[in-house]
């Protein structure tokens, strides 16, 4: 009978062992969050392989030379803060791990954010090529709420984070012209692949607001400098391009200085989907 009973005991404790370290929802979905932060990682380090690889063509040779020379500045601070931000992320799921699953503990629910979805920043602070330059970080807040299948995803008034992709004042580049472009890389801490917001301008005090998106927007860029006139706004590879609505641009004065003011939300799109945990 006692071995019978040492033998029950045993398997009592190898049970209550193994539900003590039986990983919590928590700990799942911290780990698949931490995993898809790598990804990411990985994704902006490929990007700024190619960016650095200078394969960019077609347009002149300063103008190629200057974007590509900033994109890489912005990608290399992209890279960084991805890395801050996925080790944040690794060390939550370590510390998930290790902590026993609470029997009452918060569901998590994971809403997909759809590409496409519209985030309207307000700036802190006015952007201007003066005072900012390609791979500089920018900060902001959230304007509107955003709301996917009923669930609130990021709330107005959420930290807001970004880059400078591309600062040249209006005719600095041999066209005659100039850009400022920003990019949206993070709500509340969730990194996110946004399309570029970019004013173009010329010496002459013409402003033109657009956005640019996908893996083609440094070609695109590209060939909206080197063209004086943007005909070729429609056609450039294949990025989604167009008119940044609702978004006040200076015009009609020769200042070379190019602003994106404070005062009025800059609009962003998502370019991938983000998958984003709720807690109940």
């Amino acid at each position: 009978m006692r071995p019978v009973l040492t033998h029950l005991s045993l398997a009592a404790v190898l049970a209550l062992t193994l539900a003590c370290n039986r990983k919590s929802e928590a700990a799942i979905q911290a780990e698949e969050a931490a995993k898809s932060a790598e990804a990411k990682v990985a994704q902006l380090e490929q990007q700024l392989a190619e960016a650095k690889s200078g394969k960019i063509t077609g347009g002149d040779a300063e103008t190629v030379q200057h974007l590509t020379k900033s994109q890489v500045k912005a990608l290399e601070r992209q890279v960084a803060d991805a890395k801050r931000r996925a080790e944040a992320k690794k060390q939550e799921a370590i510390t998930l791990a290790q902590a026993p699953a609470a029997k009452e503990a918060p569901k998590a629910v994971v809403v997909e954010v759809p590409v496409g979805t519209k985030l309207e920043i307000t700036l802190a602070r006015e952007l201007s090529t003066d005072k900012d330059q390609a791979g500089d970080a920018w900060e902001g807040t959230l304007a509107s709420d955003v709301v996917q299948d009923g669930k609130l995803v990021w709330s107005a008034g959420s930290t807001a984070r970004g880059v400078v992709t591309q600062s040249a004042a209006a005719g600095r580049l041999s066209q005659g012209q100039g850009a400022l472009g920003i990019r949206l890389t993070e709500i509340a801490g969730v990194g996110i692949d946004t399309d570029t917001h970019v004013v173009v301008a010329t010496a002459r005090g013409e402003r033109n607001a657009k956005f640019i998106g996908g893996g083609a927007a440094l070609g695109a860029l590209v060939g909206i400098l080197s063209d004086k006139k943007n005909k070729n706004d429609h056609a450039l590879g294949g990025a989604a391009l167009g008119a940044a609505a609702g978004t006040a641009v200076a015009a009609g004065t020769a200042d070379t200085v190019i602003r994106i003011p404070s005062g009025k939300p800059v609009s962003f799109s998502l370019t991938a989907p983000e998958k984003v945990t709720l807690r109940k």
